[in-house]
């Protein structure tokens, strides 16, 4: 088993990276936790590994209960997050207990936010069980809730107490979300390190192909990165900034398709490639990274262009969490993989411009 060390001071937490799911509460036990346990999964997790992860903490000692949440980035709401402080209240829940995330990057941020708020704060682990997931959002303590207008609108930095990761559970991930997780490996690579962009363009078959070894440095190396940036700028004042590199565009095409038509790794591989198109226009690129961004992109198999209206897209920039004195912020690649620079005022006909090229034509 790997372990990377996010090292916040009283907030500092281990990332397990292994094969392990049925230690989970061995590992709980280890980090001293003994109150009850609230398992917060949905429904497709909770089929596949709600049974193994109420064994291992029952064996464990624990007093644990399991709640489902219907599947789906639609559910990412408030009115999941009250049902579940009733199933807190239900369960009986007291200060020392703890909330365990099973599941994909829905099931953290929504289980992350009940943690945060419900007597103002209980521990909570991240079990990750979808590759974005391991790769990127149960790390770093971003935890929320969508609002009908915007996405992750509703929301606090709250850290986990830990991140268990079994590389394993990608076995059972559809081949569709297993890709998404990709577009975020991917992400990680063009921002902050040139070396893991080509590894993953040279190794992109085998981590598709699930070589557990080659997936298993994948998610290590993201947590790695991820975890550098979050050490040094915690609540995005400015580092952290660059971990929203195609997100502007992308939350946006999520947004404005109601979250029912692309995933989210999905609408992050679109908006990446407008974000690298947008730095070509403004000479920060060149078209042979451009082109080796797409090609990864779609060897991953990837979207790289949308369906949609392009002012469809742009009105929901307003609502982006990243807008400074109204300016729209885009986090753009300078000059290679691994190196970023943001700009706060791109020309509104650039940015058309890239999002028309990049639409789908019938």
């Amino acid at each position: 088993m790997k372990i990377v060390e996010v090292k916040l001071g009283d907030r500092s937490y281990p990332i397990h990276i292994g094969f392990s799911l049925t230690h989970i509460g061995d590992a709980l036990k280890e980090k001293n936790f003994s109150g009850k346990v609230l398992v917060i999964t949905n429904i497709t997790v909770g089929k596949l590994y709600g049974d193994m992860v109420m064994e291992s903490l029952s064996n464990a000692g624990f007093v644990a209960s399991i709640t489902k949440i219907p599947d789906g980035e639609k559910y990412k709401t408030l009115e999941t997050v009250n049902n579940l402080y009733q199933i807190c209240m239900d369960n009986k829940l007291e200060r020392n207990s703890v909330i365990v995330a099973l599941g994909g990057g829905v099931v953290g941020d929504i289980a992350g936010f009940v943690a945060a708020t419900f007597m103002r704060g209980l521990p909570f682990v991240q079990v990750p069980t979808t590759l974005l997931s391991q790769v990127d959002s149960s790390v770093g303590g971003k935890v929320g809730v969508n609002h009908p207008k915007s996405k992750n609108m509703i929301g606090a930095f709250y850290q986990p107490s830990m991140v268990y990761t079994d590389i394993s559970t990608l076995k059972t991930l559809p081949e569709r979300e297993f890709n998404a997780g990709l577009a975020e490996a991917i992400k990680y690579g063009i921002i902050r390190d040139k070396k893991y962009f080509t590894v993953l363009e040279r190794d992109l078959m085998k981590i598709k192909s699930l070589n557990l070894e080659r997936v298993e440095y994948t998610v290590w190396r993201a947590c790695q990165l991820k975890k550098w940036v979050v050490e040094l700028d915690e609540k995005e004042q400015g580092l952290r900034v660059i971990l929203n590199f195609g997100h502007t565009i992308g939350h946006a095409i999520e947004s404005a398709t109601n979250y029912k038509s692309y995933l989210h790794g999905e609408a992050v591989s679109i908006g990446m490639v407008c974000a690298a198109k947008i730095a070509l226009e403004l000479e920060l690129l060149d078209k042979m990274w451009v082109r080796r961004i797409e090609k990864i992109l779609i060897r991953a198999g990837l979207p790289i262009k949308h369906n949609l209206e392009v002012d469809k897209i742009t009105e929901k920039f307003v609502f982006d969490k990243k807008i400074q004195d109204s300016k729209i912020r885009f986090v753009l690649p300078n000059g290679r993989p691994g190196r970023t620079v943001i700009k706060d005022a791109v020309p509104e006909d650039i940015i058309k411009k890239v999002l028309e090229e990049q639409r789908e034509t019938i």
